[in-house]
Formats: C-alpha cells, structure tokens, sequence
C-alpha cells in the first residue's frame, strides 16, 4: 500500500504507521451498522469511507506539518479538531499518541457519530465538545486544558465570522497554532469558478428563507419589497440580520451585498456556503496583529479509480511541490495557518 506521508523522518514514520493502522481499522467497519443518523451516515459514505486513503491521508499531511511547525512531540501536546464532523483527523491524531485530543462539532448528532465511529474501531477520545468556539472554550476553562493545536478541515469556509473565531482563540487560547484546510481556495480559477455556482444554487435557497424573516419581522410589506429586501440582505444571517431588516423599515435604505461578492450564508445558522476568501481577506479576518499569518498548497487525491486520472494528480502534485508558490493556483484545498505571536 502506499505510504501516506512521504517523509523519512521520525515524525514522518510514526505518523504513517499510525494512519496506516487507521486506515486497516476503518475498512473493517460497517457503517451501516454503528447507529448513526442518516445525513451523518450519508456524509461518511459519501465524503470518507469512499474516499478513505485520501480522507486519513490529509489529515495525517495537515498533523505531520502542524507538529513540526511547534517544534514538540504529540505525547507534550494538546490538540483540538474543531469541526470534526465524520472526519479521520481527532483518530489519527489519538493513534498518533497526542497528550490529549479534544473533539468539537456544533451539532449533537455529528458528534454522537463521530464518537460511534471511534467506539467502532476501539479509540478513546478525551473530551467532546458540541457548540461553537466559545462553548468549547467554556469547557476547556472548566477542566483547566490548554491547546497547544487547533486544527481543522473544510471548516473555516463555513465559520460566520472568522474575526471573532480567531479573537476568541487569541484572548481564550493564545498559545495555541490554528492550522485550517479548506477547499475554497480562490487562488485556483478552477475552483473559484465551481465555488461561485454553488454559491448561486444556495443562494436561491437563503433568499427564501431570508424572505419568510423579512415578512415576519415586517408584516405589511408588499411581495415586492420584500424580494429586494431578501435579495440585498444576502450574507447576513442572525442579528445582523435583523438589524438589517430593521433599518430598512426605518429608514428605507438597503445594505450592500456585494461586499460580499457572491457569497452567501444561511440566514439562520451563519453557516456560509463555501466562503470564498482572498488571502487578504483572511489577513483582515484573523489579525496579522495577534498572528502571525501564512498560507501552503495541499495537494490532489492520487488514489481515484481512474489511472489515467492518478497519473495526472502526480503529475501536478510534483508541479506543486517544486513551486509552492504557483502551486496555489493549481491545488484543490490549502492550508491557512495562523500562528501566535
């Protein structure tokens, strides 16, 4: 079997053989059998156990670089994957022999999942963790844990306000390096592209329900105010919505939704659709005053069915690894990483 880092060093073995047996454990499962709820069970089919080598594969890449990053070993360090969902990140990280590993979703039912997967294949998780970044710290306050890592995967693209996620970790956690993947990486004009029509199909969906709030904090507004309404409002969800409604029946000015560009959130979660960010974007959202701020390439799944299409994947994997630079505009997801100052 391939190896799923290639670095020879003793960090690089030890993790490798952790997602190797990772990956053994996991095959050996039935998921259809551990109990978990239907969406949760369709989203581990769909997104990991179909794609498995490449699932454990990033997250064992995204650990291998936040490890050498800190500069310690996993026995000294407290990790917490935030956003977990079904992901492969809060196993290896437990195999790989971290002093404490701390799960995080924000939905009951994610975690209940991602705790029947870990009780499946015989892993003890320390502590999980449902609701948002200040429920979690709330938490970790009460039992005195410290972070050294907060990593993430395909989640930093959802999180509404990014400005007071990273404040939060600044003033709350401030020894610890967030380490973030995401697939939204507008650098790549393939995947910029693929982004903004997601963006558009969602945004039918929010509009409609940014209409239902519209006519029930202003009853009396005529069908077609209130379509412009739900169209300018687009990008704002829970109280920023509410106060945009209530503005404009005060004084009949719209706010600016194309601040936003064509991104867009669901109005009553916040939850974005794939928010699209520039890299001075992110520098704004996260602080270049409180960290220090930098950005990395990942890399393309070589374990498709299709040789023709593996080949290819090596084949701009390598393009990649010797121009990280230009590889950004030619990898599928990055890494944003933000480091404590």
């Amino acid at each position: 079997m391939d190896k799923f880092l290639q670095q020879e060093d003793q960090l690089g073995v030890r993790i490798n053989s952790a997602a190797t047996e990772l990956y053994e454990k996991l095959r050996s499962i039935d998921p259809d059998g551990l109990g978990m709820p239907g969406y949760c069970l369709h989203y581990y089919k769909a997104s990991h156990s179909r794609r498995l080598f490449f699932s454990i594969e990033t997250s064992a890449s995204l650990l291998y670089r936040a490890i050498r990053m800190i500069n310690g070993q996993p026995e000294d360090l407290v990790v917490m994957d935030y956003g977990g969902g079904v992901g492969s990140l809060y196993l290896l990280a437990k195999m790989v022999g971290f002093k404490q590993v701390i799960y995080n979703d924000h939905l009951e039912d994610w975690k209940l999942s991602a705790e029947l997967i870990a009780q499946a294949i015989g892993i003890h998780i320390d502590h999980y963790i449902v609701g948002d970044i200040d429920a979690c710290f709330d938490r970790l306050d009460k039992f005195n844990i410290r972070c050294d890592l907060i990593t993430s995967r395909n989640v930093i693209e959802h999180i509404y306000q990014l400005d007071v996620f990273y404040k939060a970790v600044h003033e709350r956690q401030p020894s610890a390096v967030v380490v973030s993947s995401t697939t939204a990486n507008i650098k790549n004009p393939l995947s910029a592209i693929k982004h903004r029509r997601w963006h558009r199909k969602w945004e039918k969906v929010y509009r409609g329900k940014r209409s239902v709030v519209i006519e029930r904090q202003c009853p009396g507004l005529t069908p077609a105010k209130i379509n412009s309404l739900a169209y300018k409002t687009r990008g704002l969800a829970s109280i920023d919505l509410v106060e945009a409604i209530e503005n404009y029946r005060k004084t009949g000015k719209f706010p600016d939704p194309e601040i936003h560009k064509t991104n867009t959130c669901d109005p009553s979660t916040g939850v974005w659709a794939e928010h699209l960010l520039s890299i001075d974007e992110y520098k704004a959202l996260i602080s270049d005053e409180n960290f220090e701020i930098s950005f990395e390439p990942g890399f393309w799944d070589t374990h498709y069915p299709s040789a023709l299409k593996n080949r290819a994947a090596h084949f701009v994997n390598r393009l990649i690894r010797k121009n990280p630079a230009s590889g950004m505009k030619l990898t599928p997801f990055i890494y944003v990483i933000a480091r404590p100052r």
